[in-house]
């Protein structure tokens, strides 16, 4: 029988059958995810636009005159406050913006559920290290610190305020979750001008400040994900959310894509060495609010794993999920090594063009789904033009 997503979607049927489950399910919660930079929070946001996508729900839209400023959003801001016509009206949040739940929830009171506010954190080293090779080949990194360590070091280690660009190599992950600005509340600091962001860093070595900051996250964050236990933080979303796993499955691979889509070749790309053993407890010391959060969030996020389901449920849920990554993987094979010097549709026979016609809508399904960055782009332009933004 033919369901109402493949009315709407003709060209999907057979990649949904073979890497998505049945649409009739129960409803999802509402949800804020906060995007925090290179922890692999793209591909939750993947896996949350697909979900949004397939089961209806509205995203609250990056519309310009909010300032929203496309694939950033908002950040390094949080979301505007909520204009009359937009209260109730959305299910999610999903992208780059900064931590404000006060802020937030007014968006998503439709139905009256509470949103599930969760977030994702990585291992503070290996995110610096990720970050600066990242941003390498990016002309907001200065020529003179592209992968160089010391001059790194030296200007993080001379900034008396984060901005946009800084905030990404320094408490990154504190900052998108709202680190300086709590703090900035909690010392009756106005809060800079809008669009001149500048946050100190006085605080950054306040061990008594962060432990109370962190202690306020148990209030704001109902799930603190770990990049290094990315499946089985999948796992625990799929029971908050109240979806199945193969909601939760994705494409492992995504470097050869987004390189891909971005134009960069793996050749191309600029060789970060790894820092010395100094040069990494300097970066350690500098990102001393990260690393306390790190520890904070591995605690609550194992004592969340131990409850999630007896063991030997959770180990079953685990090995199914990865199951289906597998499948998606498969899937996804075939476009990147496929697809390429196929004849035209104008010098095939009838039989063969209608076999190359499906083939092509399997493509563009395929596409759909394995090349996430481009979706991305595709979703953003929706919501930037969607009506939502005309209110």
């Amino acid at each position: 029988m033919e369901t109402q997503h493949q009315r709407r979607n003709p060209a999907r049927p057979e990649v949904i059958s073979l890497v998505y489950a049945d649409e009739n399910r129960t409803a999802v919660a509402p949800f804020v995810f906060i995007k925090t930079h290179k922890t692999a929070s793209g591909t939750v946001t993947n896996i949350l636009n697909r979900l949004s996508e397939r089961r209806g729900l509205v995203p609250l839209p990056c519309c310009r005159a909010d300032d929203c400023s496309g694939s950033e959003w908002w950040w390094p801001r949080s979301v505007p406050p909520a204009r009359n016509s937009q209260l109730g009206a959305f299910d999610c949040i999903n992208g780059h913006v900064v931590l404000d739940p006060e802020r937030m929830r007014p968006y998503l009171t439709r139905g009256g559920r509470a949103p599930l506010f969760f977030s994702i954190v990585r291992d503070p080293l290996e995110q610096s290290i990720s970050s600066l090779s990242y941003y390498s080949h990016d002309t907001i990194v200065r020529p003179s610190q592209r992968r160089q360590w010391t001059p790194h070091l030296n200007w993080l280690q001379g900034l008396r305020a984060v901005g946009p660009v800084s905030s990404r190599f320094i408490n990154s992950m504190a900052h998108d979750l709202g680190w300086y600005d709590w703090v900035l509340a909690r010392h009756n600091i106005s809060h800079p001008q809008r669009g001149k962001i500048s946050k100190s860093t006085r605080f950054n070595d306040d061990d008594g400040l962060i432990a109370e900051w962190l202690t306020s996250l148990t209030g704001s964050l109902d799930l603190i994900m770990l990049q290094d236990a990315f499946d089985e933080s999948l796992v625990i979303l799929h029971h908050r959310l109240g979806v199945t796993l193969q909601d939760m499955a994705y494409l492992r691979h995504t470097h050869l894509q987004n390189d891909t889509a971005r134009g960069i070749h793996s050749s191309s790309r600029p060789v970060l060495p790894l820092p010395t053993s100094a040069q990494a407890s300097k970066l350690l010391e500098l990102n001393r609010v990260d690393v306390r959060l790190y520890a904070f969030a591995k605690r609550r996020f194992w004592q969340a794993w131990e409850n999630v389901a007896p063991v030997a449920a959770r180990e079953a849920e685990l090995a199914e999920l990865r199951r289906h990554v597998l499948r998606i993987d498969s899937a996804c094979v075939e476009l990147f090594t496929g697809f390429k010097g196929q004849p035209s549709l104008k010098r095939l026979s009838s039989t063969n063009r209608t076999a190359a016609r499906l083939r092509q809508q399997r493509e563009a399904a395929l596409r759909a789904i394995c090349t996430p960055e481009m979706r991305m782009d595709e979703i953003m332009y929706r919501l930037r033009e969607s009506k939502a933004c005309q209110g």
